[in-house]
């Protein structure tokens, strides 16, 4: 039942060539909202000369080279690298996980801190390299994935749709039944999961005869997202289009009618049919148009970095070589590949339980884990509890010592504890990390756990870091609209004096937050303003300070639900007047964003929220531009008061 040298090659081949049709057929019609309406279309909308380049592609060939570059027990750690060195497009999910890691955090806390998406479809887009180099062996191609997916998605159902599609076309090698397929990829994640009812809805829609058409409306209506990148959602269109296809194009047709996102299901079906039937199996009227060039956006700058493979044919042959490496290392051959290996391990069922918000670090015979208890982001006054758990591989009892290591102004509580570490156990070591004076907190805080073990080789430091929250100062509750002025308005500077700012506690009731306002702290981009409202239409004005060590023009955004008017240093810069859909990327969403100038030192935000009747949501987002290579700022003070400085009213603490 092996697997011959050319059934390998054709299947890796066509596993390219399909997606590449697909994801040209789809990707003229994504949209960022989903809606309700279906497409039309039968073939392909745009076929420009060289192609159309797209993410789901052009990313795993940056795996590829992390693979050749850096050997294959690569792990998020090492793809977190390759998407700073690398990927210079920072949409949606791409740039919010960036922006943590260049503020210190790893994989996973990287894809699950401050990060709106990660429930959207950028990584289950990238499961065809595990598959390819994992044939007929879903478990090893279920495991990179999660390592790949808890990048940018940690926490999320993308996680599981990434997992999914690796594990469905792992088996896809061995297995050309399609409903079996479904099934398999089913079992690799858990059943209560939104991605996993979003599959079943369309599985069950398709054993009980339903139309493509209803089964379609069927699936939206229980995984319902005004979203088009909503992960759950999309995996269900694409089951519909693999099961309910007749053909190759018929299939990618219907996922990508389906609507959504259109270029990521039709290339993902694509794929999949690719891999069951071969290169052979793509009839020539869709792959002849497409050629067997790779388009990327590295002629744009969008991919940087990157030895790209020429054709098809050369990334074939090389992630078949990687293939040839990852089954020699499991002790199989090509001719052993079979469809004993498509049951999912415990250990795999393991990745299911795995918390975001902790980072792991294997020593040797030791391996230590640092729980973030209550995240990574901390605040003035506040307790922020933090684990260390460590777990022995070894075959005799350990004693030592962790010790805390944190930024100037900060306490821990204890500051270390010993520990008796036996054999093959295990043991949890409970922390409370403290700051008291506002001054001492920096936008990224960073110190380190230190494990000491007695009469054993000194070990390194694991490094713990702490982002500062977020904080504004919000007035009460005031009856009227958009339109109906309040006396904050009319005093948009609080010093009089013609600042952006107070410039010192002395100037006023802002800086105890007095006299109808109060302090709001967000761990994150969230401005949490509903609870403000009291469950009734209203108005509420909030103001935000922010430090620039330059002078820059820079994109400001408050994306939400409500409609809402903007200053910047006293002068009026946005306005939105029409309720909105929640999108809080750093590119914009053409309502909730304008371009401003932020001056050196300290600037002020005032924000009008208006209620109506439904409850509101809404973030505040800063950002280098209004496309897709806007970078959220990092050097920016948001996280405190000009007059909670520790030297002097105008200088953020260092």
């Amino acid at each position: 039942m092996g697997l011959s040298r050319c059934e390998y090659y054709s299947k890796v081949y066509g596993c390219w060539l399909g997606k590449t049709c697909g994801g040209t057929l789809g990707a003229p019609l994504e949209k960022v909202y989903g809606e309700r309406e279906l497409f039309d279309v039968w073939w392909y909308p745009s076929l420009p000369e060289g192609g159309i380049p797209n993410d789901d592609l052009e990313l795993q060939l940056v795996w590829l080279q992390a693979l050749e570059e850096r050997g294959l027990d690569i792990d998020a750690r090492v793809l977190a690298e390759y998407w700073l060195d690398c990927v210079a497009y920072n949409f949606d999910e791409y740039g919010l996980h960036k922006v943590n890691l260049k503020k210190g955090l790893l994989p996973p806390l990287s894809g699950y801190y401050n990060n709106w998406f990660k429930d959207c479809m950028g990584c289950p887009i990238r499961s065809e390299i595990w598959a390819c180099i994992a044939p007929g062996m879903p478990n090893i191609a279920a495991k990179y994935a999660y390592e790949d997916a808890i990048v940018d998605h940690a926490g999320g159902e993308s996680v599981y749709g990434e997992i999914f599609n690796a594990a469905l076309e792992s088996a896809a090698f061995v297995i050309d039944d399609k409903e079996k397929l479904v099934e398999i990829g089913l079992s690799f994640i858990p059943a209560e999961s939104k991605t996993a009812i979003a599959i079943r809805d369309a599985l069950g829609a398709y054993r009980r005869g339903l139309d493509w058409k209803d089964a379609r409306n069927y699936v939206l209506d229980r995984s319902y997202s005004q979203i088009a990148q909503y992960s759950p959602v999309n995996l269900g269109f694409q089951t519909i289009g693999l099961l309910y296809g007749q053909d190759f194009g018929d299939a990618i047709c219907k996922a990508v009618n389906c609507g959504y996102d259109t270029d990521c299901t039709g290339a993902t079906v694509g794929a999949i049919l690719g891999i069951i039937g071969g290169k052979e199996a793509i009839p020539e009227k869709w792959s002849v148009p497409i050629e067997d060039k790779i388009t990327t956006n590295a002629r744009w700058g969008g991919i940087v970095n990157l030895r790209q493979p020429q054709d098809l044919d050369e990334l074939t042959r090389k992630v078949c070589a990687i293939g040839d490496r990852v089954l020699a290392s499991s002790g199989v051959s090509l001719a052993e590949i079979d469809d004993t290996r498509l049951q999912v391990s415990d250990t795999t069922k393991a990745l299911w339980n795995q918390p975001p918000n902790v980072i792991s670090f294997d020593r040797g015979g030791v391996r230590a884990t640092v729980e973030y208890v209550d995240g990574p982001a901390v605040a003035a006054g506040q307790s922020n509890r933090v684990n260390v758990v460590l777990e022995s591989r070894r075959l005799k009892e350990l004693n030592g010592e962790v010790t805390l290591s944190l930024p100037e102004g900060w306490t821990c509580s204890p500051v270390s504890m010993p520990f008796k570490l036996a054999a093959g156990g295990g043991i949890r070591l409970a922390f409370t990390v403290q700051v008291e004076d506002p001054a001492n907190i920096d936008i990224s805080n960073r110190g380190s756990a230190r494990v000491w073990l007695e009469n054993e080789p000194c070990w390194g430091d694991i490094p713990l870091v702490f982002l500062g929250s977020y904080k504004w100062l919000a007035s009460d509750r005031m009856d009227g609209d958009l339109d109906t002025p309040h006396e904050i308005e009319r005093s948009l500077v609080p010093s009089g004096a013609g600042d952006a700012c107070p410039t010192s506690a002395a100037d006023g009731h802002l800086a105890d937050a007095g006299d109808g306002w109060r302090v709001l702290v967000s761990p994150d981009f969230e401005v949490p303003i509903e609870g403000l409202f009291g469950g009734k239409p209203g108005v509420v004005y909030l103001r935000h300070y922010i430090y620039s060590p330059s002078s820059r023009s820079v994109r400001m955004g408050f994306p939400s639900t409500c409609p809402f008017r903007m200053w910047l240093n006293g002068e009026m810069v946005h306005e939105a007047r029409d309720e909105g859909v929640l999108r809080p990327n750093l590119g914009g969403d053409h309502r909730s964003y304008a371009t401003v100038e932020l001056r050196e030192g300290w600037n002020q935000v005032l924000v009008k929220a208006v209620r109506n009747d439904e409850p509101v949501s809404a973030h505040f987002i800063l950002s280098t531009g209004n496309d897709w290579f806007s970078h959220g700022l990092t050097d920016v003070v948001q996280c405190r008061f000009p007059w909670e400085s520790k030297s002097d009213s105008t200088t953020p603490a260092e």
